[in-house]
């Protein structure tokens, strides 16, 4: 600053005082320096350049222009404009680095407070984890106690010698119907602690319903319900896993047939909704409470005394593991309507070739 304010002085100095034109030109030239230190600096260096440009410029104001009282007061109030100048720049710059600095110490400390919540949010899903991992082995344990504890009584009355043969039968087949819920909780349990992963192929969701309605005919016609099915031909193949999405439609149409043992109607309907599939099973049952309908689908729940509590959670993974969401609902009336929206492509997955 004080090379460049040297340089105009020095051209000050030696340019006439007949160039009129040149004089107004290097005077301004003052304010570049000023400027520039009252930004680097702040007001303290600007005001220091305007000191020493002051000291340069007012020698040659009483050399130059003695004979001119009114152009030197002119010049004079230049030098104090210099001063103005520089400590005005100077406080904006300052300001601006302040609030620079109090943006940079505000990110810095946002940042460290992610990082904490980052860490905190890695705890508290480790604790979710071992959360979910109890409850499971609780709820485990819980259900396999129960035919352990049948199948252990029908073998200790199994191995009396003078046990007739009809009570023999009856607790042989009291051991094998428990030894065959003990299969199923375990196949189901691993379903939902390592279910596979989707194979995508283009699927008509009318030909799903319509299958899921036939393997669901006979319990249905048991208990007199009816199914009916509800899917508009105009309706888009959808990019699914169609072995696993029949899965999750009958298991619910089948918990739907169990909810209504004196008969009634149930409605596998579908419709588009924007992007996705909107696929509604709806019964007439008893429904499920209020204060149960958030733990429908949580590992282990269930509101049949003969239910594991899986199933609606393993259709509740293959939905997710598609990118849907199921959910539930009471009906107005009566019953229930498990709703489950699905996209038409899943993932990015164009659709393959067609299933059904």
């Amino acid at each position: 600053m004080a090379a460049t304010i040297a340089v105009v002085a020095l051209l000050h100095y030696n340019t006439p005082t007949t160039d009129v034109w040149a004089h107004p030109l290097l005077q301004r030239a003052y304010y570049i320096p000023i400027l520039l230190a009252a930004l680097w600096f702040g007001w303290k260096g600007g005001l220091s350049a305007a000191t020493l440009a002051g000291a340069s410029y007012i020698p040659h104001i009483m050399m130059a222009w003695k004979f001119d009282p009114e152009y030197r007061a002119a010049q004079y109030i230049e030098i104090g404009m210099f001063f103005v100048i520089a400590v005005l720049t100077g406080i904006l710059a300052d300001h601006e680095r302040a609030q620079r600095r109090k943006v940079e110490e505000t990110a810095t400390k946002l940042g460290e407070v992610y990082t904490q919540l980052q860490r905190s949010f890695e705890q508290l899903r480790r604790a979710d984890r071992l959360s979910a991992l109890g409850e499971l082995s609780a709820g485990l344990a819980h259900e396999v106690r129960n035919p352990l504890g049948s199948i252990e009584g029908a073998v200790q009355i199994l191995g009396r010698r003078d046990l007739a043969e009809e009570t023999r039968q009856e607790f042989t087949g009291m051991a094998s119907r428990e030894v065959a819920r003990l299969k199923g909780l375990v196949t189901h349990f691993l379903e939902f602690a390592r279910p596979e992963l989707p194979r995508v192929v283009a699927s008509d969701v009318g030909l799903l319903l319509q299958s899921v309605a036939m393997l669901a005919s006979e319990t249905a016609r048991m208990t007199q319900v009816e199914i009916v099915v509800e899917a508009p031909a105009a309706l888009p193949l959808i990019s699914v896993d169609p072995e696993q999405i029949r899965q999750v439609l009958l298991n619910l149409t089948i918990n739907a047939t169990q909810a209504m043992p004196m008969g009634g109607q149930i409605k596998l309907r579908a419709v588009r909704d924007g992007e996705s599939i909107r696929i509604e099973v709806e019964d007439e049952g008893g429904g499920i409470p209020t204060e149960d309908l958030e733990r429908v689908f949580d590992p282990f729940f269930t509101t049949r005394s003969n239910g594991t509590g899986l199933g609606l959670s393993i259709a509740y993974q293959i939905v997710s593991q598609h990118g849907g969401h199921i959910t539930a609902r009471k009906n107005p009336e009566r019953g229930m309507t498990f709703v489950v929206t699905l996209p038409i492509t899943v993932s990015g997955i164009e659709a393959g070739p067609k299933g059904n």
